[in-house]
């Protein structure tokens, strides 16, 4: 059930749209996976731009949360107070998953389009034609071309030229960690994200060694677009380039919505308001027994 879904509403669209862009750009299929990533990219725009400001948003509220962590030593309060700081600021702490949980299912369907895609002998024919639409346009276009700027689609990185595929992988991908915000600002958090900004680009080049090429170049691209997202959002000081799409960072200190008032030592604002309308209720009360011991 779950792979007739996954054929339907994932592969064979893509397989069929690879064969169009294939096409359109004069039977290039390595232009074509170039032309698909880019589509996608800017498709998922809004759904990463919300992931990246969700980080920026993440990493303005970590000194509050530390605080938290250390006032309460009871998990079920620690948790509550964690809570309300991430609705006082408007961040969803699962936001940043998103983008990164869409990304496998189009990989795993992109890396079955290739491989049927560039079929050549008649069984692997006759298997991609049961994933083709009707349309003579997509019909005809079969068998695509598999070799792109010398190198085969289909061979795995760890062949040949594809070695260079395998590199530009592992580099790509640690560029992007690198234009990445750090979250957290605890010292031993941010060890293990230094840590993970490696070893992700080893894993990612080890996963392209058993790749086909076609697959390695969307990565190289997916990688490239998203530094280019992460530089309009974050900005690169290093190149005096300012964010363009800027995220509203809440401050340590406060909530970022105007309407929330800043937390007080219970460690919420409406416990720091109820403690002021407290203390004027009382000294009403206390004025009021002053004026009456002045009366004749």
């Amino acid at each position: 059930m779950i792979g007739e879904i996954f054929t339907v509403a994932l592969l064979d669209p893509m397989i069929n749209f690879l064969v169009i862009l294939n096409n359109v750009l004069f039977g290039s299929f390595g232009m074509a996976i170039i032309a698909f990533t880019i589509v996608i990219r800017l498709v998922t725009f809004p759904l990463t731009l919300r992931q990246l400001h969700s980080t920026r948003s993440m990493q303005g509220i970590q000194p509050r949360i530390q605080e938290i962590n250390k006032k309460y030593s009871d998990p079920k309060r620690r948790q509550e107070e964690i809570m309300k700081v991430y609705r006082e600021a408007g961040v969803n702490p699962l936001g940043c998953l998103g983008p990164m949980i869409l990304q496998f299912p189009v990989l795993i369907a992109l890396y079955s389009a290739v491989r049927l895609a560039l079929a050549v002998s008649p069984e692997a024919l006759e298997k991609l034609s049961g994933h083709l639409y009707s349309w003579s346009y997509i019909q005809h276009a079969v068998p695509l071309q598999e070799h792109f700027i010398g190198m085969d689609l289909r061979a795995n990185g760890g062949e040949g030229i594809g070695i260079l595929m395998v590199v530009l992988v592992g580099l790509t991908t640690w560029a992007q960690t690198k234009t990445t915000v750090t979250v957290t600002t605890d010292d031993k958090a941010r060890a293990q994200q230094q840590m993970m900004a490696y070893m992700m680009p080893l894993m990612f080049a080890f996963f392209a060694l058993s790749f086909p090429i076609g697959v390695a170049i969307y990565w190289v691209v997916n990688s490239v677009v998203g530094i280019g997202f992460n530089i309009l959002t974050y900005g690169f000081p290093l190149l005096k380039i300012e964010p363009v799409f800027k995220a509203r960072v809440p401050s340590p200190g406060a909530p970022a919505t105007a309407s929330a008032a800043p937390m007080g030592a219970s460690g919420s604002s409406a416990d720091a308001q109820s403690a002021r309308e407290l203390r004027t209720a009382n000294g009403l009360g206390r004025s009021k027994r002053q004026n009456r011991r002045r009366r004749p």
